[in-house]
């Protein structure tokens, strides 16, 4: 079946079956009885065939969605069982949002490589939404995601469970002169009637401003909201300019704080408060390298965050 699947995938990706035959190196009836046998097998059509190659049908692209996940899962499978028969470790992929992956691990990372010379480990960075698919398409180990708590990761992961490490309140930055670099502390007031600058939709920073906000009986709407990157250098470089001011992790702004290129300013009557929750398989088979990966993570003392 898995030959069949990746046949198929290769096909829809391709978007005609000569082109698949190619890229296998498989004639088109060999391609053509694949197929067939798959539809057969689910027994819904999972193809048009058109004058310009194929179209997905909706039960095509069901199979293909999960197809991926089942493909790339296997193909963990054999590197764990590769490395099991050298007798090497197999890389652990480590997913993280913007503030974790890019400012917080990159020293747990290398603290735990000088500890373990042999591990051999991958950071792949990306905002929240993105990170919770790869989790449940299976090409991650673990991940460490921030904003909103994950009430019940079974719902959205399953397989998966997590645990919070850490809670982080997001600071507020502002220009460190011109008119945004007046006040001393921010109200909600003063807040909303500052020109504010965002996340993208999907990042963990976003959510977390929008659901602080819910809680309060407000939404964006409330706000003015000057711009929206989904570069938290360029969300940086902006608030330096003036044009705005930004709630962002205090792991991303220390830096720039620390030599002044913007302020963080204080907050005096509200709190926008992002977990960060670290998500690992159920399973309790892992290797040595794995569990030992996931202690560190899990302990303050020995993380390291940058």
């Amino acid at each position: 079946m898995l030959e069949e699947l990746a046949t198929f995938c290769a096909v829809v990706r391709c978007g005609s079956m000569s082109k698949a035959a190619q890229e296998l190196h498989l004639s088109q009836p060999a391609i053509s009885q694949r197929l067939r046998a798959l539809e057969e097998s689910y027994g819904l059509p999972l193809l048009r065939r058109t004058n310009r190659g194929v179209e997905v049908t909706t039960a095509g692209e069901i199979v293909a969605r999960y197809a991926r996940r089942l493909l790339n899962m296997d193909k963990l499978m054999q590197e764990e069982l590769n490395a099991l028969r050298l007798d090497e470790p197999r890389q652990i992929i480590i997913g993280a949002t913007s503030a974790a992956g890019g400012y917080a691990l990159p020293c747990t990372v290398y603290l735990f490589q000088q500890k373990y010379p042999t591990a051999r480990i991958q950071l792949v960075i990306g905002k929240r939404s993105e990170t919770l698919q790869r989790l449940n398409d299976g090409a991650l180990d673990m991940a460490l995601v921030e904003g909103p708590d994950l009430a019940n990761p079974s719902d959205e992961l399953e397989g998966w469970q997590s645990v919070a490490v850490s809670e982080e309140d997001l600071v507020l930055i502002a220009p460190v002169s011109g008119p945004l670099s007046q006040p001393e502390a921010f109200t909600l007031d003063r807040l909303r009637q500052t020109p504010l600058i965002l996340r993208e939709q999907g990042s963990g920073t976003r959510m977390v401003v929008e659901e602080t906000l819910r809680s309060m009986g407000l939404s964006l709407r409330d706000m003015q909201p000057a711009m929206e990157l989904n570069s938290i250098d360029a969300i940086k470089t902006s608030v330096a300019q003036g044009h705005g001011v930004a709630l962002l992790s205090k792991w991303c702004v220390r830096v720039e704080a620390r030599i002044g290129t913007v302020r963080i300013v204080p907050l005096s009557d509200l709190r926008f408060t992002s977990r960060w929750t670290l998500i690992y398989p159920r399973t309790s088979q892992r290797s040595a390298m794995h569990r030992a990966l996931l202690k560190t993570l899990r302990s303050p003392a020995e993380r390291g965050f940058c």
